[in-house]
């Protein structure tokens, strides 16, 4: 099999995102490379060159680099969870793949895991090599990856055990990102937590784990198995996040291409419950600014509002489900655009002097046609209330899921919220400044 030529895919956002389509007549299966990645540099590591044509001789093989590593553009660095979740979108649409085998390496596990989470429909399976939901210790390591990456032997150490050629690994570094790239990724990885995600999954999930893992214990392949309520945990009797040696590789071969081979194409079904971030606003005081300026005046500004409005949360590729007279419920990809829009439009609307209050959340809702229903609804529109003029609350699933977002989460206290069963911890969120 000869080394396929690198193509690009552009996101929703401009972005380049190098890709390789390997072709074949199976499902089809989109790997979503790790913290550092080089495609084409990748073949030159037997080992990984080895499990590429192994999985692409059963399947329609495609992967690619994300933004800010190998082939792809570096312009935004990590990008916010839900950017990395476009560069999957992105990739599939530009190969025509309308739902494919997800599989995840290291922190593209988490991206896998949400992006199946929130668009079901196009994730017929999910499979999790060596990653992990949440892994804040990992940040301690950032500051070796920056003064040491570039050299070689970190790589050699991680996945390319035996490989016994430091020139190339200190080759393959360098072209993966820059020192700072690396280091700016590994705290922006310690700071990912999906753990509120996962039970929303329902696709089938692989998880694959070595017991002797150098970068990753095994004990973060147990807790997502645990989460995840249609897991299946295959523990691998090695010592490798992943090696240059084939017969190591194969080892994840023999565990990944059953399941791939077993792959089913999902559809969409009515009343699918699926991950989204909910974004409810309320113009606060509206009642007696209306009494105050009369019909004509307020029917001009609600209609200032609604322009104003539509254009934050589309500039966040949002989509606005209902118009509520004085507020709105939309949903988006991920919280930190929801919470830009939200902040956007209290901005923008304090200009004409109306304030804003807003609240975020992220979970399961249910699909209802154009419209969603759910717990998940309610616990947004009740942080909403719990907000005081021109403030954006949210929900204690938030903060996790919006690293590398410029976004401060100050603790606004445990509360009850009508309705919604337990006490939830709410957050205030501020954008700051660069």
């Amino acid at each position: 099999m000869s080394v396929p030529t690198t193509q690009y895919a552009t996101t929703a956002d401009g972005l380049s995102i190098a890709y390789q389509d390997l072709g074949g007549s199976g499902p089809a299966v989109i790997w979503v490379t790790g913290t550092a990645s080089h495609i084409e540099l990748f073949w030159q590591i037997p080992g990984w060159a080895h499990a590429i044509r192994s999985l692409a001789s059963v399947s329609r093989f495609i992967w690619f680099d994300k933004r800010g590593a190998g082939l792809s553009d570096r312009t935004l660095g990590s990008g916010l969870l839900e950017d990395r979740m476009e560069d999957i979108r992105a990739v599939m649409d530009a190969t025509g793949v309308e739902s494919a085998t997800l599989i995840g390496l290291s922190e593209s596990g988490a991206i896998c895991a949400m992006f199946a989470a929130a668009f079901p429909e196009r994730v017929n399976q999910l499979i999790l090599v060596s990653a992990w939901a949440h892994n804040p210790a990992m940040a301690e390591s950032a500051h070796t990856f920056e003064s040491s990456w570039g050299e070689g032997w970190l790589l050699e150490a991680i996945w390319a055990q035996g490989m016994g050629d430091p020139e190339l690994m200190g080759q393959m570094e360098r072209a993966m990102a820059t020192p700072r790239a690396m280091a700016a990724l590994i705290r922006a990885n310690a700071a990912i937590d999906v753990r509120p995600v996962l039970p929303v999954i329902t696709v089938p999930t692989l998880v694959v784990h070595c017991t002797g893992d150098p970068a990753i214990s095994v004990a973060h392949a147990r807790e997502l198995a645990a989460l995840l309520p249609n897991a299946t945990l295959v523990e691998i009797d090695a010592a490798f996040h992943g090696s240059a040696r084939p017969e190591d590789m194969q080892l994840w071969g023999e565990a990944i291409e059953p399941f791939v081979l077993g792959s089913t194409i999902r559809t969409e079904m009515p009343g699918e419950r699926v991950l989204a971030t909910v974004l409810f606003t309320d113009i606060v005081g509206s009642t007696e600014r209306a009494a105050a300026l009369g019909d004509t005046r307020w029917a001009q500004l609600l209609d200032d509002h609604d322009q104003i409005c539509t254009r934050a949360v589309e500039g966040g590729r949002g989509r606005i489900l209902k118009m509520t007279g004085d507020g709105l419920l939309a949903t988006f990809d991920g919280p930190a655009t929801a919470i830009t829009a939200a902040h956007q439009m209290i901005d923008h609307l304090g200009v004409l002097g109306l304030h804003l209050r807003a609240g975020v959340h992220t979970g399961e809702v249910e699909r209802r046609g154009q419209d969603i229903g759910g717990i998940g609804v309610n616990l947004a529109a009740r942080v909403m209330g719990a907000a005081a003029n021109d403030e954006v609350w949210v929900s204690s699933t938030v903060p996790g899921l919006t690293v590398g977002a410029p976004i401060d989460f100050a603790p606004m206290g445990t509360h009850d919220l009508k309705g919604i069963p337990g006490r939830w911890d709410l957050f205030g969120a501020r954008i700051t400044t660069a």
